[in-house]
């Protein structure tokens, strides 16, 4: 198979990807946080208690950048390491009052970034692209 730059699909994804990162950080500097920072946050909001090895399964990245995140949203203030009670070799990550206190604008920023990418599609394109972007996924897991 040969594919030019532009009908590759691994280079609009990585554009549009890349399009939505530079948004989103951009959009985040005013809640002092990254859209990686984001992920980790996001998740937490949704399940505290979550031991590092969790966060790196869900986000699928590699350990360092977890620990790179986690040390970034900490010198912020914004998560705080909790020994586990049962096993005191892991640490439970929770969110503090400061990494809560941005949770509605950083959810607004992500909805309107939301609103940017499926500007233009119908629902039923939206629900076409997403099951797309789910087995693209799934290609590499399988």
């Amino acid at each position: 198979m040969s594919t030019t730059l532009h009908g590759s699909i691994g280079f609009w994804l990585k554009k549009n990807f890349r399009n939505a990162c530079n948004y989103l950080d951009q959009r985040l500097e005013e809640q002092g946080v990254t859209n990686s920072q984001l992920g980790v946050l996001i998740i937490l909001w949704e399940q505290e208690g979550l031991t590092q090895k969790d966060m790196v399964q869900i986000l699928g990245i590699q350990p360092a950048s977890m620990t790179f995140l986690l040390r970034g949203l900490e010198v912020k203030n914004m998560i705080s390491r909790v020994q586990d009670k049962v096993d005191t070799r892991i640490n439970r990550i929770y969110v503090t009052e400061k990494g809560l206190s941005i949770k509605q604008a950083c959810l607004a920023i992500v909805e309107e970034g939301e609103k940017m990418i499926r500007q233009g599609f119908s629902e039923q394109e939206i629900a076409l692209m997403l099951h797309w972007m789910k087995r693209v996924d799934s290609n590499f897991h399988e």
